[in-house]
């Protein structure tokens, strides 16, 4: 829409109103008003009281349009004299729009007397029902453009519009074009200026402005957010005092680079010094500007704080990493385990027939610790790939700990004190318990071997302020982690020790995090060093206590075993036969489900293994169920690649086992899905 401006209504004297016939002389007057820094309204408002008085008519109307010149947009901007409602008369319409082309091509329309119009003429036809007798129209034009349009009204008898007249309004029209259009492009400036210092003052990035040397010349509000720094600390400034000393000599380089005209980099990082001495990585790119009024060249820098940014891009790559080693983590842990398998399987059975072989059972004893330690490893690798978390249960933190801390506290050097204070009253957690047991088991250990052999070793559990979490705190009073070594304290065989004992705090925070938990770490030197493990709680019951191993009963019924691992499956049929099972074997799934088809009805149990050529484990219940709905199952697995063995165990096991397991372990899960009567255990 145009200008919104009343133009003053009727003459400072209608008796004194000047004729016709004004001398040119009088134009300057409304040059002189137009080169004046008035208001625009201020400036159209005295305009038109001088076109007024130098054209002698009753009347006028001042119209501008807007940038884009449609024709229903041309509106008054101003009015004057007597006629106040004439300026209705150019409405909207196809007889304005011929009007508007006229004065674009032909320049003013002079009407000296309307009656002599033809009727389809459209000044004519908008200006009789006002009792218009003679009209001037002034077009406002600056190059090609129509800016607006003045129009002047006679009204009672005919007053023909004299030479003299038309010269000064034309002269006029030339004047007020250059003025209206000098106004708007200040206008545009302006409007232009408040963006582009609404973009600088507003953006995220710092922006400055530099000479040839690397003074700062101008900076942006966002060095406070991202230095600390007032920007009008920095302007005047060498931007050398805001730089990281390893990084000064490039930065002015690129910066005298752009001012001399070369193509600077299109970005580059380095490190800028906040108020704090705190260090910020950032990205920069350099532009050149046009030479100043001394022929100086200036450089325009856009600064990006990326310190985000490379934090996020080193989860990434520490997160893809671990992501590998995890895969390979498991897969050869599932091959361990198989092995595994076999030899603890086969040194129990070898204890059983040794008797009362001294020689022989010391020659098991040493195989068997071997085995134990390699079982150790391969839990701790799986841990690390987050597997593992295969028999969870809703227990209370403080039963983890009483199983655990005795063994801890006889286990530590005689200068290390054990400190507990453990809250009974917290909400329990739902977690693997023999994980969890790692977990306290690896932290203690650590910290007392942190501290040397003498020092306070500290536990306790409370609630997380806030969130709710139950926490595990291990602290200790070693001498803490130096700030090189932190940074790699989870990393797989990590130790600042002569010898490592396996995956340590890789495999801890494995566990932590696939129990959906959080491990931090604090540690100054000199001051030792804390460990938390927030873990959320449950609101589910805590399970009962787990009875007793001593005097378990005997066992009786007939078991399908299918593995594809001969050794393995060979070893297991031996321990059930000793347990007092009968066995059938099977070397895949699809034999498995071919012979229970035949068999079922003999049949009281199945031990499947998850991974097998040609049926999985879980294919294989499938199938059996559509002949023996209930019959009891027993998952067994090394390793559960597909992360789905809750699920799995879910959908129809009646137990899971993980390889290796042992004699005990099978009996006692056989007896519970049996219900065999209570009885002696067979030695």
């Amino acid at each position: 829409m145009g200008q919104s401006i009343l133009f003053p209504r009727g003459s400072p004297k209608d008796a004194g109103r000047p004729s016709r016939d004004v001398p040119i002389s009088a134009v300057p007057r409304i040059a002189r008003i137009c080169a004046l820094g008035l208001a625009f309204d201020e400036l159209l408002d005295e305009v038109c009281r001088e076109i007024l008085a130098l054209s002698g008519a009753d009347g006028g109307c001042l119209f501008l349009s807007p940038r884009d010149e449609h024709p229903e947009k041309f509106v008054p901007a101003a009015e004057s004299g007597t006629l106040s409602d004439v300026g209705g008369a150019y409405r909207p319409g196809p007889a304005l729009e011929r009007l508007l082309d006229r004065m674009r091509t032909e320049g003013r329309i002079q009407a000296d007397d309307l009656s002599h119009l033809p009727a389809p003429d459209p000044l004519k036809r908008l200006l009789d029902p006002h009792l218009v007798r003679s009209a001037l129209l002034i077009p406002l034009r600056f190059g090609t453009r129509l800016l607006g349009f003045v129009a002047l009204h006679v009204t009672g008898e005919p007053r023909p519009w004299g030479s003299e007249v038309l010269s000064a309004m034309d002269m006029v029209a030339a004047i007020l074009s250059a003025a209206l259009e000098r106004r708007r492009a200040e206008d545009r400036l302006r409007a232009s200026e408040g963006r582009y210092r609404f973009l600088t003052e507003h953006s995220p990035d710092l922006i400055t402005l530099h000479d040839a040397t690397g003074r700062i010349l101008y900076a942006s509000p966002a060095s406070l957010p991202m230095l600390g720094v007032r920007p009008e600390l920095m302007n005047g400034s060498p931007v050398e005092g805001f730089l990281h000393p390893d990084d000064v000599g490039k930065v002015a380089d690129e910066i005298r680079r752009a001012a001399s005209g070369e193509k600077p980099d299109a970005s580059f990082a380095y490190r800028m010094r906040g108020a704090d001495g705190r260090f910020v990585d950032v990205e920069s790119s350099s532009t050149p500007l046009p030479d100043g009024p001394e022929g100086e060249r200036g450089v325009l820098r856009v600064t990006r704080d990326i310190s985000g940014r490379r934090k996020m891009e080193a989860r990434l790559a520490e997160s893809q990493t671990y992501s590998t080693i995890g895969m390979l983590a498991g897969g050869v842990a599932h091959e361990f385990n198989n092995v595994l398998a076999g030899i603890q399987g086969a040194v129990e059975l070898l204890s059983i027939h040794a008797g009362g072989n001294p020689q022989s059972r010391s020659y098991l004893d040493v195989i068997r610790r071997m085995a134990d330690r390699a079982t150790e490893l391969t839990r701790q690798l799986l841990a690390y790939s987050r597997q593992g978390k295969y028999t969870p249960a809703t227990v209370p933190l403080v039963r983890v700990l009483s199983e655990t801390l005795p063994a801890i506290r006889a286990s530590l050097p005689p200068g290390v004190e054990l400190s507990e204070e453990c809250d009974a009253a917290l909400p329990p957690v739902h977690v693997d318990v023999a994980q969890m047991k790692q977990v306290v088991m690896g932290l203690c250990l650590n910290a007392a071997e942190a501290m040397a052999g003498a020092g306070l070793l500290s536990v306790r559990t409370y609630s997380e302020p806030g969130k709710g979490r139950v926490v595990l705190e291990v602290t200790d009073t070693g001498p803490g982690i130096d700030a090189k070594t932190m940074p790699r304290i989870f990393e797989p065989f990590f130790t600042t020790k002569g010898v490592g004992r396996g995956m340590g705090l890789a495999a801890i925070r494995g566990i932590v995090e696939n129990h959906g938990g959080e491990i931090r770490i604090v540690s100054r030197e000199g001051k030792g060093t804390v460990c938390a493990v927030l873990l959320p709680g449950s609101t589910a019951p805590a399970a009962a206590d787990p009875p007793s191993a001593e005097g378990q009963p005997a066992g009786a019924g007939r078991v399908l075993l299918a593995d594809d691992e001969e050794d393995v499956r060979g070893v297991v049929h031996a321990m059930l036969e000793t347990l007092g099972y009968e066995v059938i074997e099977a070397r895949d799934g699809l034999e498995a489900v071919e012979i229970f088809r035949s068999r079922a009805a003999e049949i009281d149990l199945v031990i499947l293994d998850l991974v097998m050529p040609r049926l999985t484990g879980e294919a294989a219940l499938e199938q059996m169920r559509r002949f023996a709905p209930a019959v009891p199952a027993i998952l067994v697995s090394g390793y559960d690649e597909s992360g789905r063995i809750r699920e799995i165990v879910d959908a129809g096991f009646g137990g899971f086992l993980q390889k290796p397991f042992r004699r005990q372990d099978l009996g006692k899960k056989m007896r519970e899905l049996l219900g065999v009567p209570e009885g002696s255990l067979p030695e």
